[in-house]
């Protein structure tokens, strides 16, 4: 019995040094690779002898020994679930709870009417996006918060990013999104803001175009959806 209870604690230790050093290991190795990056998270898949790793709202899986790495949907054949997608909805989520209220642009309901958020990745110029945004004035009313998060979709030098950075210096970002989204030039001197980390962000999430949407869990709902079907999503409990 001690030789057994020896040799089970003998492998636990060896098993959480073997886990220390792949952490370590995958963390040097995943720096050469994303300079500049910060690996969030690195723990063990569901796969053994697969490491999940996990950069801003990006998921990785790397070999122990740091010598293979993938990109892409790890799926349970068995709950049918994609266990890769609920990792970086779990990771967009905290993103958006970590992000500072006077960083972002919210619409938002009458005092104390708020039922659901939604954030949005937006860009000024584009038509859905614009389209979307008649329609908040029918999102509050029915208690939908609008986020918005900025996301020049020409990158950021470009005309796309000096126009939506002037709406995020205006004093007043209302009325200057609005402003911006009937087509109209708003002007502001340069300020400290964050539309380059936003769109940064964005880009960890895969956002590839505007405007994007996700409930505050992280899960990501679409692109241009109708404020009918929003109101739906809400009140089947989906945002």
């Amino acid at each position: 019995m001690r030789a057994l209870l020896f040799a089970t604690g003998f492998c636990l230790l060896t098993t959480n040094a073997w886990a220390e050093g792949a952490d370590s290991l995958i963390r040097e190795r995943m720096a050469k690779l994303f300079p500049g990056e910060t690996v969030n998270e690195v723990s063990e898949s569901p796969v053994p002898g697969l490491y999940e790793v996990l950069i801003g709202a990006s998921v990785f899986y790397m070999t122990a020994d740091g010598k293979y790495a993938m990109r892409g949907d790890l799926l349970d054949l068995e709950s049918r679930q994609n266990l890769s997608e609920a990792r970086r909805a779990d990771a967009r989520g905290q993103a958006f709870a970590d992000l500072d209220d006077q960083d972002v642009i919210t619409f938002s309901p009458a005092s104390g009417k708020t039922r659901a958020t939604v954030y949005a990745y937006t860009d000024v110029d584009c038509g859905y996006c614009r389209k979307l945004h008649n329609e908040v004035p029918a999102l509050n009313k029915a208690g939908i918060a609008v986020s918005y998060l900025a996301f020049p979709r020409a990158g950021l030098k470009s005309e796309s990013y000096e126009k939506i950075q002037a709406v995020w210096c205006s004093p007043d970002r209302l009325k200057a999104m609005t402003a911006a989204k009937a087509g109209k030039t708003v002007k502001s001197p340069p300020c400290e803001n964050p539309v380059a980390s936003q769109f940064q962000l964005g880009q960890s999430m895969g956002v590839g175009g505007t405007p994007a949407l996700y409930n505050t869990q992280g899960e990501e709902l679409g692109g241009y959806i109708p404020a009918k079907r929003l109101i739906k999503l809400m009140e089947d409990g989906k945002i």
